[in-house]
């Protein structure tokens, strides 16, 4: 029976994705042979989901392209993978068990969400073109509830493909959890390369690549990194070769940077406590095994707090150069304070290093920049004489010991000299605090009668993830924006206490509402009519005028001016210098509405560069006007891969007013080529996405707590701390046993939840399918032996 049910929830799930796929605007051909290939790897891998999805989840996402959010190709993707699936599933394979309190939660979190999405979706109202294009829209409601679901939906898939002793969360949701978090990282190098510059932390720009959902802010990206670093810094302590190692070091450069380049406090805080976790794991653990106590606990955080200082201190006056000497002096110290062996060729060694310093002397003043070659040469000889010292057992590795003893302080120097080549007599004196520093790490390492360091594959890897860690925290941390973030965090707390409060207030009085909530998704279109301030955000609407399609855009009533607006959106492909014509039929409703037309580079709200195209309108209140402009594409349209994307952006503005626009048109003036894709908007959304770049209030509560009871009232709220209380209390039983995974996903779920602090969190279906996908994983327990009959 269970094998026929399987079957026919496949069937059901097959003809969703059928007609989901007839619909979606992507080229047919192309959507049918992606789906197919992906088909059929799952037939032939039926466990190959479980690294697909989290690895495709955060960049499988092409809204500000299509349009389309509510139904997205995330949804196409899981689709095909639960029919797959369940076509697969009912064999007589074993699957891993969930312990039966956890089930009961799960069904009464199911429960609740499916109350609180009908709530949000009741009365029903016409599923116009308009329905599902904004979030004041109670068909919301769904959409946010469909990340509850799907992960409802994939949760017999999981038990199926973690197996019986849960081998498979390793095979394949680990790595699925690194190529996402890699491949988010990528994503947000890119758009720092194309913007603002990968390095330059002065700027206020901060990413939201690659998630459309922070179109109307929040903290999607943040949320996302919260949960998936975790199990980058996991994987550096369960990687079992070096490949794996290496592999996890990248990726843990990668994630530091992309997650403090965002300059958002919740990250910040939630890395800390990533760190936090998985470090009081380690010791604890090192502890047991009697590897160390609690004072050389304390002595390596203090170790660490005062590299830190004078590692800030270093780039401070001698910015990037400086601060790379001095991590390599750290490093080359701490490769000599592990050498195998005493150094034994004293006299040679202290001739040797008299030579080099002076050959550094010599080449710096000889060249002008002399410094930066005579330190590449001092540490490519420590780097051979390193290289010599690690073959232990063998005369080349005594002669190794004394090259690299006697290039040190060469190495040394040249750091030094680096320092004040670039930044002066400030930079020199805090290069030379370093280079002290690291002379008194190295001598009392090599002073004590036990060996501190050891230069195996865990103390080369713990070394190696303090320099990526130094390397991109004291930049990011030092920079002016940073700092002025931390000096608002009173008066933004202030705010975010005021708007929670009203978000409260907002809610209705009756009994339903205070135990199930306003509804799921609800809280843009609370807002727009019941805010205790006095605000009209922007609209947009799809409609008909003089029978023909058209898109109507309200104009804003904010206190806080400029940049409220709601800007619609497409991607046009631009060329260099070349002229274009842009046309439109345009009708204003009040006498102050205005309208904005420009083409921007643009990612998702930042733009930069714009070209506006005038679009004055003269005619009077309820007349149509049209619009016949020529603009010069001077400063965009350039090619090549780190090229910024260009964007024609469209808002209305003014006192108690809107716009209708139709039969937009964007041609190239030479060819007569169309750019624009449903200008008529005939299609209605379809190719045109929306932004609200600055204020994110009428779009999120910034709460996940206080989200929650607005949207599932204090039962929903009960049911998800209950199921949180009862996932930690398991994972920090199993962390005290020394299961390492445990503390992976305590520390990631901890994260997660620590980003929701300050901002909704399950307001994003893709964000609450992986957080339950992760707690899923973490509830899960092998299935018990089955015993042989005799």
């Amino acid at each position: 029976m269970y094998r026929v049910t399987c079957k026919l929830i496949a069937l059901l799930l097959l003809a969703g994705l059928l007609a989901a796929a007839w619909v979606f605007p992507l080229p047919k051909y192309a959507l049918a042979a992606a789906m197919a290939a992906y088909a059929l790897l799952l037939w032939w891998r039926r466990h190959a989901w479980l690294m697909a999805v989290p690895a495709l989840l955060p960049v499988l996402d092409l809204a500000p392209w299509t349009g389309w959010f509510f139904l997205d190709e995330l949804d196409l993707l899981l689709l095909a993978t639960a029919a797959i699936g369940y076509a697969r599933l009912g064999g007589a394979s074993r699957a891993a068990v969930l312990p039966p309190m956890f089930k009961v939660l799960i069904a009464l979190l199911a429960l609740c969400t499916t109350i609180s999405a009908i709530i949000g979706l009741l009365p029903l109202v016409p599923a116009d073109a308009t329905a599902f294009a904004t979030y004041a829209s109670p068909y919301n409601s769904v959409r946010v509830a469909k990340g509850t679901w799907w992960a409802l939906i994939l949760l017999p898939l999981l038990r199926d493909s973690a197996g019986p002793d849960l081998d498979g969360l390793r095979r394949y949701l680990l790595p699925g959890m690194l190529i996402g978090l890699g491949l988010t990282a990528c994503a947000v190098i890119w758009e720092r390369l194309v913007f603002p510059g990968l390095l330059n932390f002065a700027s206020d720009y901060r990413p939201t690549a690659p998630f459309s959902a922070m179109h109307t802010g929040g903290a999607a990206l943040d949320a996302y990194l919260a949960l998936s670093f975790p199990f980058v810094a996991g994987s550096l302590v369960l990687a079992r070769t070096t490949v794996q190692r290496s592999i996890a070091a990248l990726l843990f450069l990668l994630g530091c940077f992309a997650g403090l380049s965002l300059f958002s406090r919740d990250i910040y805080l939630a890395y800390g406590l990533t760190a936090a976790i998985l470090t009081v794991f380690l010791l604890s653990r090192g502890a047991r095994q009697g590897r160390f106590g609690g004072g050389a606990i304390v002595a390596g955080i203090v170790l660490l707090a005062v590299t830190a200082l004078a590692l800030h201190r270093a780039f401070e006056s001698g910015g990037y150069r400086l601060l790379a000497c001095a991590l390599i002096v750290l490093g080359a110290a701490f490769v000599l304070a592990g050498a195998p062996q005493r150094l034994r060729h004293r006299l040679p060694c202290a001739a040797l290093a008299l030579g080099l310093c002076g050959l550094t002397l010599g080449i710096t003043n000889a060249f002008d920049k002399g410094a930066y070659i005579a330190f590449i040469g001092a540490a490519a000889c420590f780097a051979a004489g390193a290289a010599a010292m690690l073959n232990s057992g063998s005369r080349r590795s005594a002669l190794g010991t004394t090259v690299a003893a006697a290039a040190l302080p060469a190495i040394a120097l040249a750091a030094v000299l680096v320092g004040q080549h670039w930044g002066g007599s400030a930079a020199r004196m805090d290069g030379a605090l370093v280079v002290a520093w690291a002379a008194i790490l190295l001598a009392t390492a090599r002073l004590l009668p036990a060996q501190p360091v050891r230069l195996d594959q865990r103390g080369l890897m713990a070394a190696l993830v303090c320099v990526i860690g130094f390397a991109t925290i004291i930049p990011i941390t030092s920079s002016y924006y940073l700092g002025s973030r931390w000096a608002t965090t009173s008066a933004d707390l202030d705010v975010r206490l005021r708007h929670w409060s009203e978000a409260l207030d907002m809610m209705d009085n009756s009994l339903t509402t205070t135990v199930f909530g306003m509804g799921l998704g609800r809280y843009p279109e609370v807002y727009a009519w019941h805010n205790t301030h006095g605000e009209l955000p922007s609209t947009l609407r799809y409609t008909r005028a003089d029978g023909h399609p058209a898109l109507e855009l309200g104009a804003p009533q904010y206190s806080a001016g400029y940049g409220e607006v709601i800007r619609m959106l497409q991607h046009v492909p631009l060329e260099h210098g070349r002229a274009y014509r842009f046309e439109a039929d345009v009708k204003r409703h009040g006498n102050g509405g205005t309208l904005a037309v420009a083409v921007c580079e643009r990612w998702m709200l930042y733009p930069q560069h714009c070209v506006p195209i005038p679009a004055k309108l003269t005619a009077a209140a309820d007349s149509w006007q049209h619009i016949d402009s020529t603009i010069i594409a001077t400063e965009l349209g350039f090619s090549g891969w780190l090229a910024p994307p260009v964007q024609l952006e469209l808002s209305a503005d003014g006192a108690a007013s809107s716009v209708t626009l139709t039969r937009l048109s964007l041609r190239d003036a030479a060819t007569g080529k169309e750019l624009l894709r449903n200008g008529d908007f005939a299609e209605a959304n379809t190719g045109w996405f929306f932004s609200s770049d600055r204020n994110h209030f009428p779009w999120h509560i910034k709460n996940v707590a206080v989200n929650s009871v607005f949207e599932q009232g204090w039962a929903g709220t009960a049911i998800l701390l209950m199921f949180v209380l009862y996932l930690a209390g398991d994972l920090l039983m199993r962390c005290s046993e020394g299961e390492a995974q445990a503390a992976v996903y305590l520390a990631a779920l901890g994260s997660f939840l620590l980003t929701g602090l300050f901002d909704s969190l399950f307001d994003v279906p893709r964000l609450t399918l992986m957080f339950l996908l992760v707690a899923w994983a973490a509830g899960l327990r092998a299935a018990p032996l089955r015993r042989a009959i005799a």
